[in-house]
């Protein structure tokens, strides 16, 4: 018999789509200078063109479409349909990689992936990681960590001041030597955050995974474009999401 947490399951990933449709509104209205409180839905933010209901549809409206705004044939912002299939893949994955853990444990592996695809589209956008977000996600770990059985909060407070001092003797370190920024504050505080997530135990793991993920990056970027790339500024916000989101994962696994 399917149990009500498992019904709920299955609503969390038939609105996953949704969801990362309305986040990418916001995310693109902000990069619009457009109103986050009331942003806007259904008018194309070029033309002024209703947007159509069965053209609202999350990632199949993006294929109908073929990527354009119906009407002026405007680009639609790569930022809709990969917080829409990102919202859906993860929550899938979620509930595929523990498949024998508690619901308490899938349903926030969800709601982190959550937080962190969006995350790191606005450090992609805005080279920034703001407190926001970072901080919330600190004390979210260590409440975590104190009510949740399967970490320990001391662990978890470790985590947090182990991240931080490492990661900032870094930022500054590489500030004084190259003088420029090379670890920005927000990639600190998000390292923080982290490390209250996993615990300190696993916090090497994570930024191992997170430098060289942006490592083979660049490597790959300068193979594609040439040297030049290699000069480039990238934003560390969507390695760090995607390595302590999968590091996650496997602590609780």
């Amino acid at each position: 018999m399917i149990t009500s947490k498992e019904h709920f399951l299955v609503l969390l990933i038939l609105s996953a789509p949704f969801l990362g449709s309305y986040v990418s509104t916001i995310l693109v209205g902000a990069g619009q200078k457009q109103s986050i409180i009331n942003p806007v839905f259904s008018n194309c933010s070029n033309c002024g063109h209703q947007i159509l209901l069965i053209h609202k549809i999350p990632i199949l409206a993006y294929i109908i479409l073929k990527g354009a705004c119906y009407r002026c044939k405007t680009p639609i912002s790569w930022t809709y349909i990969t917080l829409e299939t990102g919202f859906l893949i993860s929550s899938v994955l979620a509930i595929l990689v523990l498949p024998n853990q508690t619901f308490d444990r899938i349903f926030f592996a969800i709601i982190l992936a959550w937080i962190f695809l969006p995350l790191s589209i606005f450090d992609i956008q805005k080279q920034r990681l703001p407190d926001l977000a970072t901080i919330p996600i600190a004390c979210a770990a260590l409440v975590q960590g104190y009510f949740l059985p399967y970490v320990n909060f001391i662990d978890c407070l470790f985590g947090l001041i182990l991240g931080f001092v490492l990661s900032a003797t870094v930022s500054i370190s590489y500030c004084k030597i190259r003088g420029q920024t090379g670890l920005g504050w927000g990639d600190v505080k998000l390292i923080s955050a982290v490390g209250a997530l996993i615990g300190w135990q696993f916090l090497p793991w994570f930024v191992f995974f997170a430098s060289i993920s942006a490592l083979m990056y660049v490597i790959l970027q300068i193979t594609i474009r040439g040297s030049q790339a290699g000069r480039e500024r990238i934003p560390f916000g969507p390695f760090l999401c995607g390595s302590s989101w999968l590091v996650w994962l496997y602590s609780i696994s």
